[in-house]
């Protein structure tokens, strides 16, 4: 070999060195702190909840609709176990992500839950609502919300003598001891969140157990209700919808039967994914695709699948990201769940997701704040749909 040839060699493969280590890393899923000590408050705020469902509003501004929810104080990381937990209550973030406002009944220093189910009269069962997901039309926020009572044949109660039993024992076995009775559907005035009015959704909510509500999409003139079933081992994906300019909203459904829309509920079909899905789910459109997001519903893991449909063919399966709480946590009692995205807030081509966190031992979140604060990630867009930014 001439010295030219070595020379060209060694000038080639110094090229492709400089191409190889200069190209751009691959983009991977972050942690975003910013948004959570946004989304939290040390006091005159939300301290902790879970749900963390969101709806964009006209005026650029978000609203977080929350389950079981803290306010108060927050002393060392620590709350008060006097604290009240309000069962629902909303957190608005504003147009510029610099201010969050705690949205309930009463006044942030004696709050009270944001909704409540009606009552008929001499009914004195406990009930109460976990918010699902929702959207607007016009100046009006349209929240679905299951219905639940209290049902103590339900519930695995503490092992204590009554008379040993504090407020937090209580809590947890009120918190376990449910059933769902319904899905409603409330209505609220925008731009002050004034309730106008609640409906049940006309289906049998006890023969037919679909948790619909818990993801809705507004697409090409359709609302869209997606809901869980929930069989032994698995949990299915179905899917409901009605004209967006209908009069009411929570009535004349369509159900789609896996290759046409039906009017019989009994006739809803899963759709097909390949994962037991978590009970809090999102569906959303990103440019000319769908997009499924949800957590494993019995583990930590968070996938994504896309589709041309709304309603079905959701397939490339994509695991996105692992929680890290459960590795790292030594006393093997906390839990995440429930992972949903928030796609008015892709940012530079990462999409901001959220998910729960919570504990088995109801006192772990009054010792440790952070047991019972959702943490919010970016999910590259390139990492769901490969191409796109």
């Amino acid at each position: 070999m001439d010295t030219f040839t070595k020379i060209f060699r060694l000038v080639l493969f110094a090229q492709i060195f400089i191409f190889i280590s200069c190209e751009p890393k691959t983009r991977q899923v972050i942690v975003d702190n910013r948004f959570k000590e946004l989304f939290y408050a040390d006091s005159n705020g939300i301290t902790g909840a879970d749900g963390i469902f969101s709806i964009p509003l006209p005026n650029g501004s978000s609203v977080f609709l929350l389950g079981d929810c803290f306010l108060g104080k927050v002393m060392d990381g620590t709350r008060d176990i006097k604290t009240p937990m309000l069962r629902n209550a909303f957190n608005l973030i504003d147009s510029d992500q610099t201010h969050a406002t705690a949205i309930v009944r009463g006044t942030l220093i004696d709050p009270l839950t944001l909704m409540e189910p009606p009552c008929e009269s001499g009914d004195t069962t406990y009930r109460w609502y976990w918010p699902g997901h929702g959207f607007v039309r016009s100046d009006t926020l349209y929240i679905f919300a299951l219905n639940l009572y209290t049902d103590r044949s339900v519930n695995i109660f503490i092992s204590k003598p009554e008379g040993e039993k504090d407020e937090i024992d209580r809590m947890a076995e009120e918190m376990f001891s449910f059933r769902i009775k319904q899905v409603d559907l409330l209505s609220f005035k925008l731009p002050d969140f004034t309730h106008i009015e609640t409906h049940r959704v006309e289906f049998d909510y006890q023969q037919n157990a679909i948790d619909f509500g818990n993801c809705v999409l507004v697409d090409s003139g359709y609302v869209y209700i997606y809901g869980t079933k929930n069989l032994t081992n698995f949990s299915e994906l179905h899917v409901a919808r009605t004209p967006l300019n209908s009069k009411v909203f929570y009535r004349s459904w369509e159900y789609f039967d896996g290759a046409n829309w039906r009017s019989d509920i009994k006739e809803s079909a899963p759709i097909k994914v390949d994962l037991s899905i978590s009970e809090q789910f999102s569906i959303f459109r990103y440019g000319d695709k769908y997009i499924l997001l949800s957590m494993d519903r019995e583990g930590s893991d968070i996938f994504t699948f896309s589709s041309n449909s709304p309603y079905k063919n959701f397939d490339g399966k994509k695991f996105q990201y692992s929680t890290p709480e459960t590795r790292y946590d030594s006393t093997g009692r906390l839990f995440t769940y429930n992972a949903l995205a928030h796609p008015q807030y892709v940012d530079d081509g990462m999409l901001l997701v959220s998910y729960c966190v919570n504990s088995f031992n109801v006192r772990d979140v009054f010792e440790n704040v952070e047991n019972y604060r959702a943490r919010f990630i970016r999910i590259p867009i390139s990492c769901i749909l490969p191409g796109e930014s």
